[in-house]
């Protein structure tokens, strides 16, 4: 994990799966999978072919890592707002966008909310 210092928050480089599903403007749900390139409390930059338009309310889940059996922890659930979208530089790179977060709790792998809303920091993934 090698750690990036930005925005007054630390970034985590992480590439993990994360589906995100956002409403467009008739209200219909879209959705998506990508994989996120670094995260933090504050936000997730994500790597996709889909790209919600800027502005557009986001809900993510962030596949964690699972040991065998699986541990308690099973998604980063994250809610926000998209604020960047990136093109790919070439036909080769990746392209993505940019998440602002204001609601992150982890659940466990039945669903439910563990610890509350910023039960994240004790993963080391905190501001």
């Amino acid at each position: 994990m090698h750690r990036m210092d930005r925005r007054g928050a630390t970034r985590y480089r992480l590439a993990l799966i994360v589906a995100f599903s956002w409403k467009d403007e008739k209200g219909i749900v879209q959705g998506g999978e990508g994989q996120s390139r670094d995260i933090n409390g504050r936000g997730i930059y994500i790597y996709s072919h889909r790209k919600p338009p800027v502005g557009s309310y986001l809900e993510m889940n962030v596949l964690l890592p699972q040991a065998t059996p699986p541990t308690r922890v099973a998604e980063l659930h994250a809610e926000g707002r998209v604020v960047r979208i990136d093109s790919a530089e070439t036909q080769t790179s990746n392209a993505g966008f940019a998440t602002m977060n204001h609601t992150v709790v982890l659940r466990d792998s039945d669903g439910n909310e563990i610890d509350g809303q910023h039960s994240w920091k004790n993963f080391g993934i905190g501001e």
